[in-house]
């Protein structure tokens, strides 16, 4: 009776073995894994290798759905170490003794070949596939002997192999001096492996299954001379082959300078210039905005500094007032009828603001009117003087752009780009664009202390010692992750040096008229002036002396000028003379209505700085656009030439 239940127990445990038997039969039959990967390889007396790689899989349709994909380096390292790029041609594919379709795209050092059909879903079981492809560029002629020295798998594959052969037919008449093999993974000597075939016939096969990203190595020395080393011919191709980057960029990056040094020297370069002598008075015929036109070659702060300068004029003249210069700005027009004389800018500006003692205000709630209003006032003022005192050469700054987009397509198109560091061509780029924005600040900012020539000169040396740096700097970067493949520096030097060229060359290229020369440098003058310590401007014979008159009438030409704070600072230490007696106490412009002079006398070397923000700060803002992004993903190994690996899709 106390039998029974230890037979029960007995018969559960072998009904739990059972399945659990059943399970791994099942687990094994459902594995995807490559049954046998033979490869036979032909080397041509020319050096040409031409491969057929007969692959069995199990597809049980997890990885394996539609076929699988092979991954082929492009690159290989010869005898000195230096990256070449190899040939490769696919010939032909075949799926269980049939043609398959297949496609390549480029990754990151290779090439990947799909086998098989977006539209064609696999059997499960096992299915034969026979890639045939050439190769070139795989011989190391040693010293002593010709090496093919061939990564047969690749160390890449997702799936195990159960096993590997190979069998190498060698040109007619070689036959092989020694012969080597090494399994296991990248950097691995395991010797779990046999040699099989012939002298003329070397092969190799595995004694033991291939765990995944495992592989067959095999090197084959020759005599030398068994391979006919290339040709002249054939060494050209292959040094515009593995230069290729070098080759395209370069000349691109030449071409595109060329042309723009050669449109500059024919249109750019500046007419000669006059002696620059301190400048009392405002330049004939020329308003205050006009000043800031002709100084710029275009406004500057988008035209607020001239709208500014405009407003302040308009005010010392008696034709406005100004009210309230801290968190908004209030004109009220006056009954002062306008001069015929008045400047377009200044006459638009009137005409805007209507009759006596209606206001216009600038605030954030006005922004679209006071944006309106800067639009009617620069059109004005273009409209009379375009081309007049400056010459853009727009035409050649066109063709510049689109030489420059032409060379960069080639470099891109034509070029060997690495699709890893594509989405870092944006650094160059962006640095090009930087640095060209920097030496054109360098070279107006220094326009109080040379001449125009000289600026420009150290604008450009600033870039060109600047883009050097980089380019240094991003050789050294690149050679860090030679991995993702080297030889990729001449597209961030090409892509850098276009983009920082057509930043420096639009701010090179237009040339001021005769006419222009003429009255920049009577601007120039009178900048001078401006900014003359008082004791130098006492010494100078003619010069008017410091009154409030005087200082209120040359405000505007400060104000276009940018130099407002010097010319504040000199009528304010006139103020603090005794000569300037009586006046000091009792002076008060007649053009602001606000808080009181001594408040306002001691900000006013802020004022255009202040009344510029003021205004660009009531502006609309634009709306922000979305970004985008990218990824990529690749990568091989394994020594000697061949190798990659693959999976399935």
């Amino acid at each position: 009776m106390l039998r029974a239940p230890s037979a029960v127990i007995r018969l559960v445990l072998l009904l739990l073995l059972q399945a659990a038997l059943l399970g791994f039969a099942f687990e094994a039959r459902a594995a995807e894994y490559i049954a046998a990967y033979r490869s036979e390889i032909q080397i041509a007396r020319q050096g040409d290798v031409t491969v057929t790689e007969i692959i069995t899989v199990n597809a049980e349709g997890h990885d394996i759905k539609r076929g699988i994909f092979r991954d082929f380096p492009l690159y290989m390292l010869d005898r000195q170490g230096r990256r070449q790029k190899v040939g490769f041609e696919v010939l032909s594919v075949t799926r269980d003794g049939k043609p398959e379709e297949w496609k390549t795209e480029s990754i990151s050092g290779g090439v990947r070949i799909y086998m098989g059909s977006q539209n064609t879903q696999l059997d499960r079981g096992l299915h034969t596939y026979e890639l045939t492809y050439r190769t070139d560029r795989q011989i190391r002629y040693q010293e002593n002997f010709d090496e093919f020295y061939w990564n047969v798998t690749g160390n890449g594959w997702m799936f195990r192999i159960d096993q590997a052969s190979v069998v190498v037919q060698l040109p007619p008449g070689v036959k092989a001096l020694n012969t080597d093999f090494f399994t296991g993974p990248e950097g691995a000597t395991g010797k779990d492996a046999r040699r099989t075939g012939s002298e003329t016939a070397p092969g190799f096969v595995t004694t033991r299954a291939l765990a995944p990203n495992e592989g067959l190595t095999i090197a084959i020395a020759m005599p030398n001379g068994s391979i006919l080393p290339p040709s002249t011919a054939q060494q050209r191709g292959w040094l515009l082959r593995d230069n290729l980057n070098l080759m395209i960029a370069l000349p691109a990056l030449a071409v595109v300078a060329l042309f723009y040094m050669w449109g500059w020297r024919r249109v750019g370069r500046d007419p000669p210039r006059g002696v620059v002598v301190p400048n009392w008075h405002p330049p004939e015929g020329l308003s205050p905005a006009l000043v800031n036109y002709i100084d710029n070659k275009g406004f500057s702060g988008q035209g607020w500094d001239a709208l500014s300068a405009s407003f302040i004029d308009l005010a010392v003249k008696g034709y406005v007032l100004l009210e309230d210069l801290k968190k908004s700005i209030v004109i009220r027009r006056t009954d002062k009828p306008a001069a015929p004389d008045l400047p377009v800018g200044q006459m638009a500006l009137l005409r805007q603001l209507g009759m006596a003692n209606d206001k216009f205000v600038i605030n954030k709630q006005n922004g679209e009117a006071v944006q309106s209003l800067g639009k009617l006032f620069r059109q004005a003022i273009e409209k009379e003087n375009r081309g007049r005192y400056y010459r853009a050469n727009t035409a050649y700054i066109v063709v510049g752009i689109l030489l420059s987009v032409l060379s960069l397509a080639a470099m891109l198109v034509l070029g060997d780009l690495n699709p890893d560091l594509a989405g870092l061509l944006i650094m160059p780029a962006f640095f090009g664009l930087f640095w060209g924005g920097i030496a054109i600040r360098l070279a107006k900012s220094m326009r109080n202390r040379r001449s125009f020539s000289s600026r420009l000169g150290a604008a450009f040396s600033f870039a060109v010692l600047g883009f050097m740096g980089f380019a240094v700097c991003g050789a050294f970067t690149i050679s860090l992750v030679e991995s993702l493949g080297n030889g990729q520096w001449p597209l961030f030097v090409g892509v850098g040096g276009i983009v920082l060229l057509n930043a420096l060359f639009f701010f090179l290229m237009g040339a001021p008229t005769p006419l222009g020369a003429k009255r920049m440098d009577e601007i120039e003058g009178l900048r001078l002036y401006l900014t003359l310590a008082e004791k130098d401007r006492m010494n100078m014979n003619g010069a008017p002396e410091m009154s409030p008159r005087h200082f209120e009438t040359l405000l505007p030409y400060a104000v276009a000028l940018g130099v407002e704070k010097p010319w504040s600072r000199t009528f304010e230490t006139w103020l603090a003379t005794a000569a300037a007696g009586a006046v000091a106490a009792s002076y008060h412009p007649g053009w602001y209505s606000g808080e009181s002079y001594g408040s306002f006398g001691e900000s006013i070397g802020d004022f255009s700085s202040s009344m510029s923000s003021t205004i660009a700060s009531t502006l609309p803002q634009p709306v922000a656009s979305s970004s985008s992004g990218f990824s990529s993903s690749g990568g091989f190994s394994g020594g000697g030439g061949g190798g990659g690996g693959g999976g399935g899709w």
